[in-house]
């Protein structure tokens, strides 16, 4: 009896670790259940759970970006124009327009600076962003051909720094003032049309411009009369004169080889000579005994 106890208890045993039933051995059936058991008590492992996956690296960090403050600045410092030695003509300094450019205009509290615009366009509003220590004002100036506006700026003090929003019936100019001490200001600011070249000229819409001239003299002073740009399309070149300048105190135009220099014919378009050539040197002459000349030397190739 005491056998058969044994027996029933291995057997509860072995259901709790296995999946197979397992029938009782009655007493006296003359069958030795050692080995039974010793084949029932076969533990049952169960598989590990497999190891949860592994997490996808983070990708490197890229570059440090800019905050909308930072993004701000490096875009205005980007857009900044400033006076450059080969702009000027006397003392006018002419910018190429480009919308959303920023151009700087240095005055100083003892002095009147001057922005001109366009033949015949139209100042529509103006703003400035300290109206308090700037003044700003519009006015018109009567040419031989038409009317131009001009405003006039001045700072009260040294040391300011503002915006002029310039808004026409052609387009938008963003200016910064700038004031500082001293004799050292900007006496006019203009600007050049590229965009308005091609239609007003007669070339074809499509058509893509040289402007790569450099224009200097290399006789006298600097003259009133000397070119604003000159340009050409491939086939015939422009050379810009400053619409203050009266036709007749124009210079002819010389072309500049190595055999010598060449008289040359042009057409006259309002303040711009046309001449249907391409060249890689010119001189506009005037006067007899000590003329004043006037270089311009071809830097790049039409593109």
């Amino acid at each position: 009896m005491k056998r058969l106890v044994v027996m029933l208890l291995a057997t509860s045993a072995l259901a709790a670790c296995a999946t197979v039933p397992i029938e009782p051995v009655a007493e006296g059936d003359g069958v030795d259940s050692a080995p039974a058991l010793r084949g029932a008590l076969v533990e049952i492992v169960e598989p590990a759970p497999p190891p949860p996956p592994e997490e996808p690296r983070r990708q490197a960090r890229r570059g440090r970006q800019l905050s909308p403050l930072q993004a701000l600045e490096a875009a205005n410092v980007a857009a900044r124009q400033r006076p450059s030695p080969d702009g000027f003509s006397a003392a006018r300094h002419v910018f190429t327009y480009q919308p959303g450019a920023l151009y700087e205009l240095y005055t100083s509290p003892n002095y009147v600076s001057t922005i001109l615009l366009e033949p015949g366009e139209t100042l529509n509003n103006i703003a400035a962003g300290d109206t308090s220590r700037w003044m700003v004002t519009e006015a018109q100036a009567e040419t031989e051909s038409e009317g131009r506006t001009i405003i006039l700026v001045k700072p009260q003090t040294n040391g300011l720094r503002t915006n002029l929003v310039l808004i026409t019936d052609r387009r938008t100019y963003l200016v910064e003032a700038i004031s500082q001490a001293g004799t050292t200001y900007s006496a006019q600011v203009a600007w050049s049309y590229p965009q308005n070249t091609a239609s007003t000229f007669g070339a074809p819409p499509n058509e893509r411009l040289n402007f790569s001239y450099r224009i200097h003299t290399i006789r006298g002073r600097t003259p009133i009369w000397a070119p604003t740009r000159v340009f050409d399309n491939g086939r015939r070149t422009w050379i810009e004169f400053d619409p203050s300048v009266a036709a007749a105190d124009l210079p002819p135009v010389f072309v500049v080889t190595g055999e010598g220099a060449e008289l040359v014919n042009y057409r006259v378009q309002g303040q711009r000579y046309m001449i249907d050539r391409v060249f890689d040197r010119a001189e506009l002459r005037l006067g007899t005994r000590a003329p004043i000349v006037v270089r311009i030397d071809r830097t790049g190739a039409h593109p």
